[in-house]
């Protein structure tokens, strides 16, 4: 049984940071004098630069989708199941998620992919009130978790 689901939805808001910090680095390294002897550092950086923006605005449209949140502080995303592994870090705008993901018997399919998997929630991405439910229950988790100092949440 569900505690909470939702069809998450691409977050315009982290597309915008992620976007803004970026655009900033390459301002920063155009705008920086370099020696002429430098240009290969420079245009080194600032391709690293352009190559990174582009690898984040995929990961953060990729980030789409049915999610639940379990029982016994396991999620289910993409068909998988994961179980949160460290605290879950909360501020007013998103929620980070430790992920690893939990046995796979397919075989060969279990070495592609990462076990690993830190989910950024953001706000915008979900209805202000599958927000409000998700740190609800995540608030009382975690004030429940101060008596057990093993649950991660």
């Amino acid at each position: 049984m569900a505690l909470w689901q939702c069809d998450l939805r691409v977050s315009w808001r982290s597309q915008l940071f992620s976007l803004a910090v970026h655009g900033i680095l390459i301002l920063l390294i155009l705008l920086t004098p370099w020696s002429s002897a430098a240009w290969g550092i420079w245009l080194l950086l600032l391709t690293l630069v352009v190559f990174q923006a582009i690898r984040s605005q995929r990961r953060i449209s990729a980030r789409h989708g049915e999610i639940s949140l379990l029982e016994q502080d396991r999620l289910l995303w993409r068909k998988r199941e994961w179980q949160i592994k460290q605290p879950v870090w909360m501020i007013d705008c998103g929620i980070l998620l430790s992920l690893k993901r939990e046995r796979d018997n397919r075989g060969w399919r279990r070495f592609l992919g990462s076990k690993r998997l830190k989910l950024w929630l953001a706000s915008d991405s979900m209805s202000k009130e599958e927000w409000r439910h998700l740190r609800q229950i995540l608030l009382i988790s975690k004030n429940n978790g101060i008596k057990d100092r093993h649950h991660p949440l």
